[in-house]
């Protein structure tokens, strides 16, 4: 079950203009089974109207340069859907395709956040980008509150947080953790990254720096139980490297996985399909990972497993097990993981923040690596957005 859609064509917009910083126009960037979440660049002064005619819904977006990335409610399920948008003079169609509805009631809701890298005020390899003007809060942090409140407006019972919640671990890298993450009104579940296991001299222990703040941390391994599913974090950091492990902590992850009727496990560190890696930054190798995913799947075939650490968007499947990368809040294209969860499945959707001041920002960071970064990290909508079923017997129950 996958997520589609096709940007038609515009009316009134140079294509030489809206390709020089990547799409200018609006583009689909997230579906569920009853919305959709449209993105764009720069549509200009006018006020943006949005309208769906086959669901009888038209939502009005305020005017002014800059990106905008308005939710558009009211949608059917699975429908194939056109979307028209308009800005003053100028048209623009777009194909929406949402997903199914999955069979039951629904049994909860929870979402993740990834790579917070709060108290950082710069991004790209050197550094380089910077927030245009005096900002007393960094753009890092003000993205993860974004985020963090966006999440919970859309019901999420329990947040996941899948490491580098720090720049390097240092103790005013925490106080910036504890502003996002104290007030949260539901559970938190947190594993570190490598960039709060870091070789800094100033950096602290981060399980005692969560467990201070009230998260369950994964030292080694944690979980959580939610109706219809147990979310497990594990630590796969080695203290002062970017590189990932898993072997320490695959045992006790599949006693827990085995223990539940599904199970979703949130990891820093990617599983690779190759022994070494082929982009940066360098995750769990495929000696490791695919050994630990076929015990995985003998243990608990209805598991989803998502990793942060490459700011990226990207879906594998590997036997009956889905994984997932998920970017950061805080750079392109600055998002958030919501997963909605079914006895017979689990629905992950990623949404853009959309507070206009980390719209800006995260648009700002779209130029790093010579501009390739608003290619490479945003995936597609597939991979972003999807459905998957838990296996289930011949008899129609889901596998043990």
């Amino acid at each position: 079950m996958s997520a589609t859609a096709r940007r038609r064509g515009a009316v009134g917009s140079s294509p030489a203009r809206r390709w020089a910083h990547g799409p200018q126009g609006p583009q689909v960037f997230a579906v569920e089974d009853t919305s959709a979440q449209l993105t764009w660049r720069d549509l200009g002064p006018d006020p943006v109207v949005v309208e769906v005619p086959a669901a009888d819904v038209r939502i009005e977006v305020p005017g002014g340069p800059g990106p905008g990335a308005p939710v558009v409610p009211g949608l059917p399920p699975g429908g194939h859907l056109d979307v028209a948008v308009r800005a003053g003079e100028r048209r623009w169609a777009l194909d929406v395709t949402t997903l199914r509805r999955l069979p039951g009631p629904e049994r909860c809701r929870f979402a993740t956040l990834s790579d917070l890298h709060l108290a950082e005020r710069t991004f790209g390899y050197w550094g380089t980008i910077q927030e245009a003007g005096v900002h007393r809060v960094a753009a890092t942090e003000r993205a993860a509150e974004a985020a963090l409140a966006e999440a919970l407006a859309w019901g999420a019972q329990a947040v996941v947080v899948k490491g580098d919640l720090t720049a390097h671990g240092a103790p005013e890298d925490w106080e910036a953790v504890a502003r996002v993450l104290r007030t949260c009104p539901v559970p938190v579940l947190a594993a570190p990254g490598n960039h709060d296991a870091s070789r800094s001299v100033h950096a602290t222990d981060p399980h005692e720096q969560l467990h201070a703040l009230g998260v369950l941390s994964a030292s080694p391994v944690a979980h959580l139980d939610l109706p219809g599913i147990r979310l497990v974090v594990a630590d796969t950091t080695r203290h002062g490297s970017n590189r990932g492990r898993l072997r320490h902590v695959a045992d006790r992850v599949l006693a827990d996985v085995a223990a539940a009727p599904a199970a979703y496990l949130a990891l820093h560190h990617q599983l690779l399909p190759l022994p070494v890696p082929t982009y940066w930054p360098p995750g769990i190798g495929s000696h490791v990972a695919t050994p630990f995913l076929r015990r995985l799947a003998e243990a608990n075939p209805a598991t989803l497993v998502s990793s942060g650490h490459t700011h990226r968007h990207r879906r594998r499947q590997v036997g009956p097990i889905a994984t997932t990368e998920v970017g950061s809040p805080k750079d392109y294209p600055g998002t958030w993981a919501g997963y909605v969860v079914h006895d017979a499945g689990i629905r992950q959707v990623v949404r853009r923040v959309a507070r206009p001041d980390v719209l800006a920002w995260t648009e700002r960071t779209a130029t790093a690596a010579f501009g390739l970064w608003q290619h490479w990290s945003p995936g597609r909508l597939e991979d972003r957005c999807f459905q998957h079923l838990w296996p289930r017997d011949p008899d129609g129950r889901r596998s043990p």
